[in-house]
């Protein structure tokens, strides 16, 4: 809403007839020409993606389930206990992951439910994750998405630096001090407390990973069959 609000107010000083002007947009997105994907993702086995910023469906119509499993996540987000002093960057973290286009939470909802289920069955002593990446633009924060079957030392560990070998990536083709990554874990729970855990993690500017942890990292999340190459998924 607020993006929208941007949008038309560069257009006119004054809102009204919202329902007609919405459309209106909504068709230019429909009609407007995809723009250049970085080629460093497609030769990762990224899968480019072009949905409208404005969709002419309401949001969720084409998979409420979906929807819902990303809204549920964005509330366990929004409802996180923090300091007053981390409130700020805390709004920060919340906007970069509503700013994921509506056309993408069809992808991310499914991909979310069926990780879930898939990491459930783990044998003891193991861990599985899946994990996705979006970049929706060079303009927007990259958002990367995992589901680790349990939450412990080990699966924090892989999925920071998961993140930030992502992170790094794309600064080796943008301007990295601009550059804002945010990833969330899901991890299921067993106690019948609530379903997962959430984690966050947001990355920004650098890091400056050296050459022998550029290496171990890419080693590990980027050679074929590796626990990152086997699923993530970078959008633009």
């Amino acid at each position: 809403m607020v993006g929208y609000l941007h949008r038309v107010g560069a257009s006119t000083p004054v809102l009204g007839g919202e329902p007609e002007r919405y459309y209106e947009l909504a068709a230019e997105d429909a009609n407007a020409v995809p723009g250049e994907v970085d080629p460093s993702w497609t030769r990762r086995g990224g899968q480019p993606h072009s949905v409208p910023l404005l969709p002419a469906a309401p949001a969720g119509s084409d998979d409420d389930e979906a929807h819902t499993m990303v809204r549920i996540m964005l509330e366990d987000v929004a409802t996180s206990p923090v300091g007053p002093d981390e409130r700020e960057a805390w709004q920060r973290v919340l906007a970069s992951l509503d700013s994921l286009p509506v056309g993408y939470r069809t992808d991310l909802g499914p991909f979310l439910l069926d990780a879930l289920a898939a990491v459930a069955g783990t044998e003891a002593g193991t861990t599985a994750c899946r994990m996705r990446t979006f970049v929706a633009g060079p303009d927007r924060d990259q958002l990367g998405f995992a589901v680790c079957s349990a939450l412990t030392d080990l699966s924090r560990a892989a999925f920071s630096a998961w993140l930030r070998l992502r992170h790094h990536e794309r600064g080796e083709s943008a301007e990295r001090v601009r550059l804002t990554s945010v990833g969330v874990l899901l991890t299921p729970r067993t106690d019948g407390y609530r379903e997962w855990d959430t984690t966050v993690v947001a990355v920004n500017g650098g890091p400056e990973l050296t050459d022998e942890e550029l290496q171990t990292d890419r080693d590990l999340f980027n050679a074929p069959g590796s626990l990152g190459n086997a699923g993530t998924r970078p959008s633009s």
